[in-house]
């Protein structure tokens, strides 16, 4: 019988957890998905319209959780009915028109953490489908966003658990990390927003990306890394993450 002996060379494991909207991806990803709903036929022109007041009020407040969970509400009601398997192909779609639309300094920063081995998470409010199928185009290991309830292969309008955003995302990266068996002291998240301070507070490294004015302080004031999304920037944190990897 033989016992298994872990490599003393192999990197530990390490996990960094990317926020999506405004800090991955330049714009909202429900927006994405309303429209491309609309160009296949599955909301109207009307609904699009509202959906884009409701989400220009979320982008005006700040992210204010009252806002947002009204605009996700009504997102999922127009999606209700839907079959799962069409929602999978519409992420596809969306995901095509969000490229473009994706910091190339983040995304470079992204591939710097599953260069150095680290399992890479995307952690977003947006519905769990399409932040598992950005995740996939991203090569990144998984995206966790809201649950969707699906019944008899049809979404129901209804999630099955509360916005994937504060608190929730902290508590699902926590619960990864247990999973996964990862050290949290050794581990990173990356957010524009002070909404996501459960979240950075729940890792070893938290990264503030061009953040909002509560964050800026914040990360000020406890000494986190701010990045401006610029080459320079990020060049300067890909090195660090490269070098924090060598030197576990």
């Amino acid at each position: 019988m033989t016992e298994d002996v872990a490599d003393p060379a192999a990197p530990l494991p390490v996990a960094a957890f990317f926020d999506v909207d405004k800090t991955l991806v330049n714009g909202a990803s429900l927006l994405f998905l309303a429209r491309a709903a609309r160009s296949i036929g599955i909301v109207s022109w009307r609904d699009l319209v509202r959906f884009g007041l409701k989400s220009a009020s979320f982008r005006r407040h700040g992210e204010q959780m009252s806002v947002l969970d009204q605009v996700r509400e009504r997102g999922m009601r127009l999606l209700a009915g839907q079959r799962a398997d069409r929602l999978h192909a519409l992420a596809e779609q969306v995901v095509g028109t969000m490229q473009p639309r994706i910091w190339p300094e983040t995304k470079a920063l992204l591939q710097a953490h599953l260069d150095a081995g680290h399992e890479v998470h995307l952690i977003s409010a947006t519905p769990d489908f399409l932040a598992e199928e950005l995740a996939r185009s991203l090569g990144a290991t998984g995206g966790i966003g809201s649950g969707l309830e699906i019944e008899g292969g049809v979404f129901t309008g209804r999630f099955t658990s509360g916005t994937m955003h504060g608190a929730e995302k902290a508590r699902a990266a926590e619960s990864l990390m247990a999973a996964r068996g990862l050290d949290p002291a050794d581990c990173y998240a990356y957010s524009d927003s002070s909404n996501d301070l459960p979240l950075l507070s729940a890792v070893g490294t938290a990264v503030a990306v061009n953040p909002d004015r509560a964050l800026a302080k914040h990360a000020s004031e406890a000494g986190w890394r701010v990045l401006q999304l610029d080459p320079a920037s990020i060049r300067a944190e890909r090195k660090r993450v490269k070098a924090a990897s060598r030197s576990r």
